[in-house]
This record gives C-alpha cells, structure tokens and sequence, in this order.
C-alpha cells in the first residue's frame, strides 16, 4: 500500500509540475479577479475570454481567472488591486466601488436604465470616454469591456395588485438605492446577508427582496415567494479593468489582440446574460410563480416618485455625475 501511495504521488507531482510547466511557458502570466463565485455565469464567461486570448496569442498571455474566496479580495477592493497591480485585470462593479467612483455609479439610481439593450446600444457607448477618463488618471486603469448584469426585478411572498400596494412592506434590500426607493414608496428597505435572505423570507421577518431572475431561480425564490414584479429596477453595470502599465508591457501585437478580443467578446456576454434571464424566468414561472410587469401608470409613478433621488444624486457627485446622468437618461428613457 505504500508503494502504491507513493507512485500515486509521484504521478501527481508530475501532473502538477506539467500543469506548472504548461503555465509557466506562457510569454506573460496575468491574474484576473472577479467576485463571483467560481460556477456563475460571469465567472464561466471570463475563463471562456481568458481561454480564447490565450489560444489566440498562441500561448503567449495566459489570463488565470480567480473566483471569489481564491484571492483575499471583496467586490468593493477590485478597482484598487487592479490599480496596484495585483491582479492585472479585474471584474469591477461600479455599484460595489462607488466609495471610489461615486460619479461612475449612475446605473445604481433606480428607473434609470430599464432596458439592457438601451445601455449595450447607447449608454454605454456614450460614456466609455468618460468612464476611461477616470480610470486612467485616479487609478492607472483603462476598461477593455462594459457589460451588464440582469436588471433587479422585486420577489415577494404575497401577490399586490399595483405600486401602492408596496406600501408598508419590509423588502430586503442590497444597497442604499433601494433602501431609499422602498422609503419614498412608503415601506421600508432591510440589510441582510445573501445567507440569510431565504429564512427571513420563510419566516416572514420581510415580505420581499430584490434581485435578479438568475439569482432568484438560483436560490429556490419558487419555494418561498409567490409574485415577481417585473419592474426592472436597474442594471448592474460592469467593467473589465486593465492594469495600464500590464498593457503597456505587452508586445505592440499582444495588446491589439486582447483588445480586439475584448471587443469580439463584448456581445458574447450580452448574449449571455439575456439567455440566462430567458432560462430563468421561463423555469420560474413553470415553477409555479407569477411574473407581472408593472402597467404603464406604476411605471410612471415609480419613476416620478424616484426621480428626486437622480436629481439628489447629480448634485452630491458634481459635473461628471450630471453628465453620466444625461447620457444615461438621453439613451434609456
């Protein structure tokens, strides 16, 4: 038995040292860091990216993709270690890093951008220069790729007939957007951990919680809630940051490839993510839950009744913020 279990371990030692050798041979090794778990579909996307431009460079920039939990790193550090250099590409959610880039964070003000297709076809767009701007002069960073998250739909326990009937009700919120819209609709927004979102739901300690389609199928919603309120809230807007000076490293070929790859693999992600909602609202509603979309008239109010919160928003942020907004609303509205 111990004969076995030491040629058992050679041979892994070996494999380790081909997988090893393998990397190493690369022209030059990059770390890429997002803050999805390792079977999410962003992450499933960016190892599909990473993959492509390794073979495309013919094995001369290897991307290895960390997942979250295999890097010491939350969502809200992803900015700054791309900056420092320790990763050299990075997955940054400008809601989770608006502490740094509080005028970038436009598509957090709720009713903003309600259609996907708007922010892949003109907003986004519109504001790359701006966005670059930044980026590059605070942090040393350019994005290579804008990409959107699914939109925040609403999932609660008991069925309403329209918007007033979110009056009084306890919604867990993830962020200060929310919290702030469910005040001004005359409930209330609650913090609590993604852990616990399905036994306070179960228990009733909230009648709601917002999240995407993708998540909300992920997590079972079917079991503890009954409605999802299609409202589209707000899209999570992404990036793929570059460490400048990585980029500026590679060979004159090797930066036109990723570049060009980054753009080829743009649309894949759009693709993506809308088969993804697809799948996931089609199996919910198979599942036994009811999809309603909010009429024109609780579209209108719950834009109106927001809107303050756009206007408080631009203020706060200065210029740059009043120009995102602009952009945003001028593409989307």
């Amino acid at each position: 038995m111990k004969k076995v279990f030491r040629l058992t371990s050679l041979a892994a030692a070996a494999a380790s040292l081909m997988v090893a050798f393998s990397a190493g041979a690369a022209e030059f090794e990059w770390k890429l860091y997002t803050y999805f778990a390792a079977n999410d579909k962003p992450t499933e996307l960016h190892k599909a990216f990473a993959e492509d431009v390794y073979k495309a460079s013919n094995e001369r920039l290897h991307i290895k993709v960390f997942a979250a939990g295999e890097l010491p790193y939350k969502a809200s550090d992803v900015l700054r270690v791309v900056a420092t250099d320790q990763v050299q590409m990075g997955d940054v959610a400008l809601g989770y890093v608006a502490g740094d880039v509080p005028a970038l964070n436009v598509f957090s003000m709720p009713f903003v951008c309600t259609s996907n297709d708007k922010f892949y076809d003109k907003a986004a767009p519109a504001m790359d220069a701006d966005i670059n701007e930044v980026l590059q002069k605070r942090f040393k960073t350019r994005s290579i790729m804008q990409f959107a998250m699914p939109q925040q739909q609403l999932w609660l326990v008991k069925p309403i007939d329209n918007v007033d009937g979110l009056k009084n009700l306890k919604i867990r919120a993830w962020n200060r957007e929310q919290t702030d819209m469910m005040k001004l609709l005359g409930g209330s927004g609650v913090t609590i951990t993604a852990a616990e979102v399905i036994p306070a739901l179960q228990r009733g300690v909230v009648d709601g919680a917002f999240t995407a389609a993708v998540p909300a199928l992920d997590w079972k919603f079917y079991e503890v809630t009954k409605m999802g309120y299609m409202m589209n809230l707000a899209p999570g807007h992404n990036l793929i940051g570059v460490n400048e000076k990585s980029l500026d490293k590679l060979p004159d070929d090797l930066r036109k490839l990723l570049l060009d790859k980054a753009a080829e693999w743009s649309p894949k992600y759009r693709q993506a993510m809308d088969e993804a909602v697809a799948h996931a609202t089609k199996t919910l509603a198979e599942k036994g839950m009811t999809l309603v979309e909010p009429s024109a008239a609780d579209m209108e109010k719950l834009r109106s009744v927001t809107h303050p919160m756009w206007t408080e928003w631009a203020e706060k942020n200065g210029p740059l913020a009043r120009k995102m907004l602009d952009i945003a609303t001028d593409a989307c509205q």
